[in-house]
């Protein structure tokens, strides 16, 4: 059996886009809010908004890079790799497709395992949804 091999960005694809710009948002929220307990509590309002636009822009970089970023994943086998994470798929207990959000989410895979798979086209996923069939009994 051939091993496939797919890339996605997060910019393109509508569930990773929002899952990292919630991140960001997160982020962004919890810099913006120890800024205001900081001059809440006395300090120089200059110098803290100063260090708050800072932030800002390491983390507007930060949302750049991410989410522009190309991510591979790769089936190999009964196993799915992402980065440091894999997934046997004669493991899990099934998965469901997405195809408007261009996902697909792996059910009963463990904390330490992919268990969702980002496609920036249908093509990609529709190649994913034929290998995980005969791979994993539904």
């Amino acid at each position: 059996m051939r091993d496939m091999i797919w890339t996605y960005r997060a910019l393109n694809n509508p569930a990773a886009r929002r899952k990292w710009t919630a991140f960001i948002l997160l982020i962004v929220l919890a810099g913006f809010g120890y800024t205001a307990y900081k001059i809440a509590g006395g300090a120089e309002v200059g110098k803290s908004l100063i260090a708050a636009a800072i932030f800002a822009l390491f983390i507007s970089l930060y949302a750049i890079i991410t989410l522009g970023k190309p991510r591979h994943y790769y089936i190999e086998g009964d196993y799915v790799y992402y980065r440091p994470f894999k997934t046997n798929l004669k493991d899990i207990e099934g998965f469901e497709v997405d195809e408007e959000r261009r996902v697909i989410r792996l059910k009963g895979a463990g904390i330490f395992s992919v268990r969702t798979l980002y496609f920036d086209n249908e093509d990609d996923l529709r190649q994913a949804v034929r290998r995980l069939e005969r791979i994993v009994k539904r």
